[in-house]
């Protein structure tokens, strides 16, 4: 089997912008460090809170990255800003 393509995805306007370090990407690549036993390769993606930039983000990992996996972190909301709960697979 070829390596595993994992995508990570943590979304949050402060974080992207350089108001605080992410801590999403690094908890999830920890856990997949002690969880799994297959190689694996992730690529990493910080972004905002923005529906076009989340979308256009799934595609580009699943679609041209090809990713087998991608999984997403982010919000404490929910809040009105909070655009992640309008998200459609």
């Amino acid at each position: 089997m070829d390596t595993l393509r994992i995508g990570l995805v943590s979304i949050s306007d402060r974080a992207s912008s350089g108001v605080y370090q992410d801590k999403g990407i690094p908890a999830l690549e920890e856990w997949l460090a002690s969880a799994l036993t297959t190689p694996f390769e992730v690529q990493r993606r910080l972004i905002p809170d923005e529906q076009e930039i989340i979308e256009q983000t799934l595609c580009e990992l699943v679609d041209e990255m090809s990713c087998h996996l991608v999984l997403t972190t982010g919000g404490t909301g929910p809040a009105r800003r909070d655009d992640i709960i309008h998200i459609k697979g």
